[in-house]
Order: structure tokens, then sequence, then C-alpha cells
């Protein structure tokens, strides 16, 4: 009995000192990483800033593919989140603060363990200085958990340094390797469109266009519209000066639908135009450089742009197909050919003529000035006979009064004329009227032929 109680005794004194043991431990850990990645500095800072790229890295969950993620509707800067679920293990984060290319500032929770993540980015010789901190306490279980699973901040560090690492292998070789091709001029066919408008500057567009497909194709689920092709960007209105646009996240549907004013969502038509096609394969970082490419083909082959035309991007593989940037492929659609002008409205050709009084012998033009007495005007063609009298001679001249040339309306009688004090006589018809001149319209200046489109691109706006 007396060793039971021993034994017993001895159980409480191990149970106190390992309590005391545990409680005793360092509860704060401050981890910090830093690596030097060979590219710009808001590349790195856009592409940690964006939690849908998390997958590539493994940052937190070492790289497992068995992972599954699910993200918030905006997955950029203040706010935004992220939770995945990996084996018997969960976690979540999201961005508290985030100051453009310089810190970004993340709370994250992994199976309860609470954390803080700061991330500083400095500029080096062509290359970023990219920095990592992650702080946090420990509580008195998760103290114990660590005594038996092994020390967090060992694997926070390694799980850290091996997200670096990705980090660096994946911007290195995926986001520098890109292609551009220009694929000459193509006839686009129409296709009704579901989009969202919007307006930003030029460097925002393509850290929008994922969410927003998201909820385009969303939207397009819950109403059941059949969506037939791939997701694509309508440039309404481009200000290169302050880099700013006015365009619409769209995507192609199959029938045409009918929104009411101020709705979210739009349904419209995007009519056929030619083309030049422009095709960017690697991330869309590299966007840029297919503009540039498209600007350069048409100044060296004198094709004219259609500055009143739709620019058009379609991504056509993106990453809803392939997590890798370096396979995505972008068309980039500039439309060629002649403005449309919108003329000024032009003079009223055929000006109503209001009747002179009762008793005046015939009609005159409101915009026509009666030429002086004792002039006439000339015409080169004699005028078919009509039955119309010679003009009679005026009184204090002598001489025949002004007449101009000119069809006889049908509808018009013909008025008598009083008989003159010096005792000419007869009868005459209304001189007739100058028919107005209309202004001549100017016509643009010549511009270069456009060339034949080499290919007629369907409906669906795929490829």
């Amino acid at each position: 009995m007396k060793i039971v109680k021993y034994i017993f005794l001895l159980l409480v004194l191990a149970s106190i000192a390992i309590t005391v043991f545990i409680a005793t431990q360092e509860g704060k850990y401050n981890i910090k990483e830093e690596k030097v990645i060979n590219v710009p500095k808001s590349v790195l800072y856009n592409y940690i800033n964006d939690y849908r790229n998390w997958e590539n890295l493994g940052m937190l969950t070492n790289a497992d593919t068995t992972a599954q993620y699910t993200y918030s509707e905006n997955t950029v800067g203040k706010n935004a989140t992220m939770a995945w679920v990996k084996n018997a293990t969960n976690g979540n984060i999201q961005t508290i603060n985030a100051v453009a290319n310089d810190s970004i500032s993340q709370k994250v929770v992994i199976d309860n363990l609470a954390s803080q993540i700061s991330w500083r980015f400095k500029d080096t010789l062509n290359s970023t200085k990219i920095a990592v901190n992650v702080q946090g306490h420990l509580t008195f279980t998760e103290k114990a958990y660590a005594l038996i699973n092994g020390n967090t901040n060992n694997k926070l560090k390694n799980t850290l340094a091996s997200g670096l690492e990705n980090l660096n292998t994946f911007l290195v070789k995926e986001l520098k390797v890109y292609n551009v091709k220009v694929g000459g001029i193509v006839s686009k066919k129409g296709a009704f469109y579901l989009g969202q408008t919007t307006t930003s500057s030029m460097a925002d567009v393509n850290k929008k266009a994922g969410p927003a497909f998201e909820r385009l194709l969303a939207f397009a689920r819950e109403n059941k519209i059949t969506v037939t092709g791939s997701p694509f960007i309508i440039y309404k209105s481009i200000d290169k000066v302050a880099k700013q646009a006015t365009y619409a996240f769209s995507i192609p549907i199959q029938d045409e639908i009918f929104t009411a004013a101020g709705s979210e969502y739009e349904g419209g038509k995007l009519l056929a135009f030619n083309a030049l096609k422009t095709t960017l394969k690697g991330d869309y970082s590299h966007l840029p450089k297919a503009w540039s490419a498209a600007e350069k083909y048409m100044a060296e082959n004198a094709l004219q742009e259609n500055s009143t035309g739709v620019y058009i991007e379609v991504y056509a593989k993106n990453i809803e197909q392939s997590r890798k940037p370096s396979t995505w492929v972008t068309d980039v659609y500039t439309p060629i050919g002649a403005p449309q002008i919108i003329p000024e409205a032009l003079e009223v050709q055929n000006p109503y003529i209001k009747p002179r009084a009762s008793g005046q012998a015939g009609y005159l033009p409101s915009a026509a000035k009666p030429r002086p007495v004792g002039t006439t005007t000339t015409s080169t063609t004699k005028p078919a006979s009509t039955g119309l009298s010679k003009p009679v001679t005026t009184p204090a001249t002598g001489k025949p009064a002004a007449t101009t040339t000119g069809t006889k309306p049908a509808t018009t009688t013909k008025p008598v004329t009083p008989k003159p004090a010096t005792g000419t006589g007869g009868t005459t018809t209304r001189p007739a009227t100058t028919k107005p001149v209309s202004k001549p319209v100017s016509k643009p200046a010549a511009k270069p032929a456009t060339p034949a489109p080499t290919n007629i691109e369907t409906l669906d706006l795929n490829n």
C-alpha cells in the first residue's frame, strides 16, 4: 500500500515538474528570413500581395499539392483572405495592411496558432531584397505540443526558407519566360457578351481581372447563361497620358441579354471588326510588350489604326487552366481601318421657301439676296420650253427685271401681273427661284490602304 502511495506521489511530482518546465519555456517567437530575388521590386510585391499566387509557392503548406485552397472575392490588398485544408491541418491568412511596393502585414492562424507576418521589400542592384518576419506567442497547450512534436521555431523557419526558395525559383523561371508574336490581320466576328464596366489605372487592370471574371462566371452559372468562350476585356477608352482606361471585364455568351439601367452587370454586343492580332505567351506583366509590338508592326507596315474602335484582350489560357504563368496565352486585338467620323450637321439643302405676300410676283428663298435692278443671271443651258412668257420690263428703266433660272414647281399657279402705267401689258409667271446650293462636304485625306484580313476568327472569341 505504501508503494502505491509513493508511486502516486512520484507521478504527481513529475506532473508538477513537467508543468513548470513547460510553463517556463519561452512563449514568444520571432523568426526572420531574407533573400535576394532577381526580379523588379514591383513584380515581387504584386506577386506576394495576391493570394492566388501562394498556391504556387507552398509558403505555409510546405508545397503540399494535396492542400485545398479557398479565397475571398478580392485576393489582393487589405482585407483579402485565403484559407486551406491539408490532411488533418487547416489554416487561414488575412492581409491587415499593404503599402505599395514597400511592405505587407498579415495575420495567419495555423491549427489555432496565431502569428503576425510582415514583409519588407528593398531595391538592390538589378534585384530585390525581401525580408519576412513571423512573430507570435505560444499558449501553454501550444508549448506542450511543440515539446512533443518538435520546436515550433525550427518548423516555421524551415517553412519560410523553403517558401522563399520556391518564390525565387518560380519568379525567375516562370515570370521571366515569355514570347510575343504578331499574328497579322484577322477578321473578328461579333459576339454577345456579359460585362462589368469600370475605370482605373492601366496598371490595375490585370490585378482586378481574375476576381472580376470569377464573379461574371458565377453570375452566369446562377442565371443559367451559356458561356461560349474565354473571358476578355473590352477597352472603351484609353488615356495614354494619364495612364487611365475605361474598360469592361466580359465573357462571351450564347444569347443576347438585356439588363436594367444601373445594374452591376451589363449585356452587350461586340460588332465584327478587322484587327491586328498579337499573342503573348507568359505572365501578364509582359502585356505592355505585346501592345508595343503591335504598335511597332503597324508603323513598319503602314497600317492605319482605327482609334475609334474597341481594343480587346482575350485571356485564351489563364490561371483557371494552368498555375504556371509561362503557359498563359493572351491575345491582344488592335482595331485596323479608317476611324469612324461622325459628320457635323450639314446645311439644309432644300430650305423652306416662304411665299411672297399676295399681289407680289413670285417667290424668293429667304436665304437668297435679290440682285440690283438692271442685272440678270447667266444660264449656261437653255431652259426647256415651259410656256412662260418673257420677263416684263421695268417701267422705270425699260430693262428686264432680274430673273433667275430654275425649274418651275409643279404645284405653282401663274400669278397675274398688274398692267403697267406705260401701257405695257401682258401676263407673266413668277420668276423661277434659284435652287439653294448645298455646301460641299470635304472628304478626309486618303489613308494607307488596309490589307485584307488573313484569317476570320470565330464568334466565341477563342484564339
